[in-house]
This record gives C-alpha cells, structure tokens and sequence, in this order.
C-alpha cells in the first residue's frame, strides 16, 4: 500500500468537503470517504494483511488521515449551520410595512426666518450677511453714535478684549444690531438698494421673558429717490400681517435712534394676552416688535450717498419676539431650550 495514495485520499477528501455548499453533499462525502464501504474504511480494513514492517506506518498515516477527514466534516457542518442562520436573519419580507424613520425638522425660528426672507424677496429685497465680530465703525460710528454718545450706552455692548494686539480698546466688538450692516453694504452700492439683513446680535442685557443677550434680528433698508415715511408704513404693515395674518393689530409710536429722524417704534397687539396685559408685554398689551424710522442724513453722508437727492428708511425686525406672538410663547428662553417636549410641537 502507498502512502502517497493515502495523502492524496485524504487531500481530495478535505478539497471536496471545503467546497461542499449544504448538508446533504457533506453527508455524501462522510459516506464515500467514512461510511462502511468508505475509501478510508476500506483502507484501515487492508492493515492487518501487511507486513509488520509496513503495517505501523500506513496505519497510523490512515488513522491520522481518517482523523482530519472527520475534523474537517466537523467544522464544515458547523459552518453550514452559522451560515443558515445569517441566512435567515437577513430574511426580507417585502410585504411587511415598513418602519417610518424619525425625521427632523427647522427650528420655529428657522421656520420664521426663512418665512420672512420670502416675503421681502417677494417685494424686491436682497439678502446680505455680515460679520458678528464688529468693528466700532460700522457698529456705532457710521451710524451716527459719536464716540460720547450717550445712546452708546443704551446698546449694553459687549466688546472683545484686545490686549497684545495693535487695536485699540473698545474697537472690537459683537455687534449690538444687525444695523452694522447698513454700511457696509452703502459704502460699495449705487442707489437704488432694498436690502434685508438677518443674523444674530449680542447685548448684556437683562434676560426676562422678552429680552436675551443673545437674539436674532432682520435688519432692512431702502435708499432711493423720493422714498418717504409712508413708504416705511406701508412695509412694515404688509410684511407684519404676512407674517402674522391679516387681522394682526399694529401700532406706530415715535422713538429717538441716532441713525434714523425720525425714529418709529412699531406694536403688535400682544397675542398671549389679547391686549390685556402680561408679563411678556410688561403689562401694556401691545410688544414692541420692529423700531424703525428714516435714514439719518448723516448716515447717508458717511456712506458717500448724497441726502439732498436720496432719501431711505430702515427697520429691524425682533425675529425672536414675532416667533414668541405668533407661537403663543410665553417666555422667549424657552426657543433656546434643547427640550425636544417643546422643540416637537413645532
């Protein structure tokens, strides 16, 4: 008897089971290699006829390969059964209804910001966005705040250190109003101009439930010929109503702001209450929502923009505030809250 043949026996046999894809052809090759009429079996059975000389190594090359056919047959079905299983997990029923993903969604302050970009986008406005790291300049000093000012005081700003640097104190700061943006964009266009300005502002304020040191603002403006203080009326009233409906109650009051003459301060009634009176509208029944008034001629004049032949307004919207009226919000803080109880209503 050959001992190579036994090697090569138990290679084939090992090659076929390794390639073997179910338990039925595992079985057949236990029966052809293992099974009483087995190549192997019939192998061990021709031993005790050898000589003594022989019969001690084909004997234990057989029993080792009889060994390593069984180990493998082993493994193999125990592979088999892994496989099924996976098999069976990753099981699809196609008719089954599917499970509905958990979808977020905006912000209600995203929701009315970008309400509000399409509505003045609809009346002729462009969108521009500006720094909230400010300098003096355009914060304060285009914008008719002279360095004493007393209205500087008003702004409650916040202003970023500036040790080690070649910039003076009190030149850096986070910006009070989006009206920072008033000159920048005048110092580099032509008029005519329609421009809105959202964007966050930063004031060391008091917080309560209508004040935050942090709160977002949509600043606009318009410069042309002949624009007047009923123009500013009139937009205020239609972009208000737009976003608060049609049977929103507004109110104009006058108010000083160095860089408009003259100033108006703009109502709604307040919507938490009906106009009764609540800690939100500190007791009046109407909330101050949009200050506004006509260009200052010297903001025009520092902006290279000459005030006997053009005229404009500004405004800036409390984008928190009409959140709040028209969400029936009673406390502006809680929109900053990451309380998904709350954010989920919206």
């Amino acid at each position: 008897m050959d001992l190579n043949k036994i090697q090569n026996l138990k290679n084939q046999a090992i090659s076929a089971i390794l390639e073997a894809e179910s338990d039925q052809e595992l079985e057949e090759l236990r029966i052809a290699y293992l099974g009483r009429k087995g190549e192997i079996t019939q192998l061990l059975k021709k031993i005790p006829s050898l000589s003594s000389s022989e019969r001690k190594e084909i004997g234990r090359t057989a029993n080792d390969a009889k060994r390593a056919i069984e180990q493998t047959l082993k493994d193999a079905k125990k592979a088999q059964t892994t496989k099924k299983v996976d098999v069976d997990k990753e099981w699809l029923d196609v008719t089954a209804p599917g499970l509905k993903p958990n979808v977020g969604h905006l912000h209600p302050l995203s929701q009315i910001l970008y309400e509000t970009v399409d509505v003045f986008k609809q009346i002729g406005y462009q969108v521009a966005e500006g720094p909230e790291i400010e300098d003096d300049r355009h914060n304060f000093e285009i914008l008719n705040f002279l360095k004493d000012h007393p209205a500087r005081d008003t702004q409650m700003t916040l202003y970023l250190e500036t040790k080690g640097t070649k910039v003076l104190p009190g030149e850096i700061l986070l910006r009070t109003h989006t009206s920072a943006m008033q000159g920048r964009v005048m110092e580099k266009t032509k008029p005519p101009m329609r421009v809105i300005v959202p964007g966050k502002c930063y004031r060391y304020e008091q917080v309560d439930a209508s004040h935050g040191f942090e709160f977002w603002q949509v600043e606009g403006f318009a410069v042309d010929k002949k624009i007047t203080l009923t123009d500013l009326f009139g937009t205020i009233e239609y972009v208000l109503k737009k976003l608060m409906g049609e049977k929103a109650k507004i109110k104009f009051a006058c108010t000083y702001f160095p860089f408009v003459e003259p100033g108006v301060d703009t109502y709604l009634e307040c919507t938490l209450c009906q106009g009764k009176g609540c800690p939100f509208c500190k007791g009046l029944g109407w909330s101050e929502v949009l200050p506004a008034g006509m260009i200052h001629p010297n903001v025009l004049k520092a902006c290279q923009i000459d005030p006997q032949k053009y005229t404009g307004f500004a405004f800036a919207i409390g984008l928190s505030r009409i959140v709040s009226l028209r969400y029936n919000i009673h406390d502006l803080r809680l929109l900053f809250t990451p309380d998904l109880r709350i954010l989920n209503q919206f």
